[in-house]
C-alpha cells in the first residue's frame, strides 16, 4: 500500500536556481600540491587520461587524485556565478581511500587533500555573499571498509557498532552492489540513524544549505523521517534531495510524501531528453515526463534536473558517441555495458579499453544537439544541475573517463557562452522558474512544445530537432 501523500512545502530559497555539480578532486586546486599520503597518486592536471588499467594484483583502483580542493572552489566563485550558476552541489568531502570519496572512512573529518572545516566554512560564507547556496553529498548507505567504525564492528558481534551493518547468514558483511570495499549499513538501526543525523547537523552548522543523500532511494521511511526531523529542526529551509534512478511514484512507499525527502534527482528526465534529442523518441519522452509531472508540485519546484552525472557518460557522449542505447526496453540510454557482461563475470578491461578508444566525438554535432537538450533541461520545472566540465566540452563515457579534470587552459568557449546565456535568462526570470505551475507538453518525432503556466504568467518553448 502506498503511503499517504500530504501537502508540504519545500525550501523557497532554492526555487528558480540553476545548479552546478562539482566533483571536488577534479575542479580546481588552489595553493601548493598536497602533502604525500600513502596509497595515493597525484597526477598532473593536464594529464587527462585516467589510470584505467588494473594494478599488479589485477585490482581496478581509484587511488589517483588531481588535488582539487575547497580553496580551489572558493577562488572560482565569481567565475561560477558569472556563468549563471547560483547553487553548488559538492561531491563527498569526508576522509576516504578513493578520489571519489563515496566509500567514507570518516565523514566528520574532511579529507586533508580537500581541505579543512575552516576551508568549508569560508567556502559557504563566500558563496552566500554571492547568493550561491551549497549542497553537500552525504553517504549513509555504506561505509568504507577501512572505517574505524566498521573495523570495530568486524572484530566482535558484541561491538556497539555491530548492528550498524548488515550481515549474511554466515555472519559475513553484506557489501553494497557486491563491492567488497563498501560494507552496507543497517539503516533501520536507531543508533545508526542518530549517527547519520549527527553528521548532517554538523555540515549544516558549518554552513551547508542542503543535503543530497547518496543512494537515498534505498533508505526506509523510518530513517528518512528521523533524518528530516533532525535536519529541519536546525533550519526548515535546508533542502533534502535523494539520489533516485527510478520514478518515485512507482515505489510501494513514495518518498515524496511530505515526511521524507523534499525531492529527488531526475534520472528519468535525463533519459527522456537524451532519447528525444538524439533519436526522436517522442513516446518515451511523453511517458517519462508524464509520470514525473504526477509528483507533488512542491517537489517538482526543487527537482534536480540533470543530463549527465559522475555516474553516467558525459552529455556530449550521450548525444553523439557510439554505444548509447536507443531502445528504452533495453534499459536506460547510459546502460552501455551489455557487450562486456558474460554471466556473473564482467570484462572490465575490455570495457574500459573500448571507452578509451571510442572517446572521439564530433564536437560540432555534439554541441548542436546539446543546445537543444540543455534548453529543455533549463525550461522544465525544477533546478537544472550541470556537471562541472560538461559546459566547456569535457567528454567521457563512464567512470573513470567522465571524471576528467576541469580544462582551465582550453575550455570550449562557445559552449560556455551558451550555458551562461541560459543561466542568466533563468536568473532574470527566477520568480517565474520558481513555480512548477501547470505544464503542457506536446512532443512528436521532430517537434517539441512545452507550455508552462503559473502565477507569474505563461512561457512557451518550441523546438525542432531539424533546426538545432
Amino acid at each position: 500500500m502506498q503511503s499517504q501523500i500530504r501537502h508540504f512545502e519545500t525550501p523557497k530559497r532554492f526555487k528558480g536556481r540553476t545548479g552546478y555539480h562539482i566533483f571536488v578532486d577534479r575542479f580546481n586546486r588552489e595553493g601548493e600540491p598536497p602533502e604525500p599520503m600513502e596509497g595515493r597518486i597525484l597526477k598532473k592536471w593536464n594529464d587527462t587520461i585516467p589510470n584505467w588499467e588494473p594494478d599488479a594484483n589485477g585490482v581496478y583502483q581509484n587511488d589517483y587524485f588531481y588535488g582539487g580542493n575547497l580553496k580551489g572552489i572558493t577562488v572560482k566563485l565569481d567565475y561560477i556565478r558569472a556563468n549563471g550558476f547560483n547553487l553548488i552541489y559538492l561531491s563527498p568531502l569526508g576522509l576516504s581511500e578513493t578520489s571519489h570519496h563515496y566509500e567514507p572512512t570518516d565523514q566528520l573529518q574532511i579529507d586533508p587533500w580537500i581541505g579543512t572545516w575552516v576551508d568549508f566554512q569560508e567556502l559557504c560564507e563566500e558563496a552566500h555573499k554571492r547568493d550561491i547556496l551549497i549542497v553537500v553529498d552525504l553517504v549513509f548507505n555504506h561505509m568504507g571498509i577501512k572505517s574505524p567504525i566498521f573495523q570495530n564492528a568486524l572484530k566482535s558481534a558484541k561491538s556497539q557498532y555491530h548492528d550498524w551493518f548488515e550481515w549474511d547468514e554466515n555472519c559475513n558483511p553484506v557489501y553494497w552492489g557486491g563491492f567488497d570495499n563498501m560494507p552496507q549499513c543497517n539503516k533501520y538501526n536507531p543508533d545508526y540513524q542518530d549517527y547519520a543525523c549527527h553528521v548532517a547537523r554538523h555540515y549544516i552548522n558549518m554552513g551547508a544549505d542542503g543535503i543530497r543523500l547518496d543512494l537515498g532511494e534505498n533508505f526506509p521511511p523510518e530513517f528518512m523521517r528521523k533524518f528530516r526531523k533532525a535536519v529541519k529542526a536546525i533550519n526548515p529551509e535546508v533542502l533534502i534531495v535523494n539520489e533516485a534512478w527510478r520514478f518515485d511514484n512507482h515505489r510501494e512507499n513514495p518518498q515524496l510524501d511530505g515526511t521524507q525527502a523534499d525531492s529527488v534527482m531526475n534520472y528519468p528526465l535525463a533519459d527522456a531528453i537524451i532519447r528525444w534529442v538524439r533519436y526522436g523518441n517522442a513516446a518515451h519522452f511523453s511517458y517519462n515526463v508524464g509520470e514525473i509531472m504526477k509528483y507533488p508540485k512542491e517537489a517538482l519546484d526543487v527537482m534536480f534536473n540533470h543530463i549527465d552525472t559522475h555516474d553516467t557518460p558525459r552529455a556530449s557522449n550521450l548525444l553523439e558517441a557510439e554505444g548509447i542505447l536507443e531502445d528504452p526496453y533495453q534499459g536506460e540510454c547510459w546502460d552501455i555495458e551489455g557487450p562486456w557482461r558474460h554471466g556473473k563475470w564482467f570484462d572490465t578491461y575490455g570495457f574500459r579499453k573500448w571507452e578509451l578508444e571510442h572517446d572521439n566525438i564530433d564536437m560540432d554535432e555534439a554541441f548542436a544537439k546539446l543546445t537543444t537538450a540543455v534548453i529543455i533541461q533549463y525550461f522544465m520545472p525544477g533546478i537544472p544541475i550541470v556537471f562541472a566540465g560538461t559546459e566547456v566540452g569535457v567528454t567521457g563515457y563512464k567512470d573513470p573517463f567522465n571524471r576528467k579534470p576541469y580544462p582551465w587552459k582550453n575550455p570550449n568557449k562557445d559552449m560556455r557562452a551558451y550555458y551562461r546565456k541560459l543561466g542568466l535568462l533563468r536568473e532574470r526570470n527566477r520568480e517565474f522558474f520558481s513555480e512548477a505551475g501547470n505544464v503542457q507538453i506536446n512532443v512528436f518525432h521532430e517537434e517539441l512544445e512545452i507550455v508552462r503556466t503559473n502565477s507569474q504568467g505563461v512561457r512557451r518553448l518550441h523546438l525542432s530537432r531539424k533546426n538545432r
